[in-house]
């Protein structure tokens, strides 16, 4: 089994390294931009912004502060969309994709079970989501240097933590989707439909009153990046995304083994 998880994490190494990279970028590049938009610059921009694309920019007041501009703008914003494209690539790759090619017929010809594999390639997205959490963590800790700038470290762990959670809970969803369906179409129509659908009910929720109500629908909901950043901390969302997991994972356990897996 865990042969079988080194071998998943060695053949996505360049799919980790990219988005590792991509996603310190992301952390580095938005925290230099910090004292470019805690002065006069973000009164000037409350005055001219409409109400309505607040949940696009954030709350503005949060810029002032770094750890409310970091949760905001970097964790809130718009780290949810790259997780999101992350998770469902990686889920479909190591499922229906997989299955597609026959790699995954090949697996279950060996003396190994179904769900010792179902287990090794989910420890491998565990990972990987790590990987994929850390990363941003780091961009963010060399931009503060660049910057002179000092923040809590138990805020980033915080923020580390549930974004940790949220990609792995919503990796694991498409994930057991795949392999207990086989089919392309459906993985890749409910994974768009759940991650993009909550980054938008999210972002507009805030601005769309009929929305507003609904808003507890969306995955990104138990993620208050700004809150957690600032020190406010529900685990009742970490339980949520735990327990999500756990279902996920559930389902997979269920009904992968006791389906025939197409040959390529």
């Amino acid at each position: 089994m865990f042969n079988l998880f080194f071998k998943t994490l060695r053949d996505k190494r360049f799919f980790i390294l990219g988005w590792a990279i991509g996603l310190g970028f992301l952390g580095f590049a938005m925290t230099s931009f910090f004292p470019s938009f805690n002065g006069g610059q973000v009164d000037e921009l409350m005055k001219s912004l409409p109400p309505a694309l607040e949940g696009l920019v954030g709350n503005l007041q949060d810029w002032r502060e770094l750890p409310g501009y970091v949760g905001s703008q970097i964790f809130d914003i718009r780290l949810p969309i790259f997780i999101s494209i992350l998770s469902i690539l990686l889920a479909i790759g190591l499922t229906v994709g997989e299955e597609d090619k026959g790699q995954l017929r090949t697996l279950i010809a060996l003396p190994l079970s179904r769900r010792k594999i179902v287990f090794a390639k989910w420890l491998a997205i565990v990972f990987i989501c790590l990987v994929a959490s850390i990363a941003p963590i780091i961009g963010i800790e060399v931009g503060l240097l660049v910057i002179n700038e000092t923040i809590d470290q138990m805020v980033l762990v915080r923020l580390g933590l549930f974004t940790w959670l949220l990609v792995t809970a919503l990796a694991t969803l498409i994930f057991a989707i795949g392999l207990a369906t086989g089919k392309r179409a459906v993985t890749t129509g409910v994974a768009i439909v759940f991650a993009i659908g909550s980054f938008l009910l999210s972002t507009f929720a805030q601005a769309v009153d009929w929305l507003e109500k609904y808003e507890f629908l969306s995955f990104f909901h138990y993620f208050p990046a700004v809150d957690i950043a600032k020190g406010t901390i529900d685990w009742g969302n970490a339980v949520f995304y735990g327990v999500f997991i756990l279902v996920s994972l559930l389902i997979v356990f269920i009904f992968f083994p006791r389906r025939d897996v197409k040959s390529a």
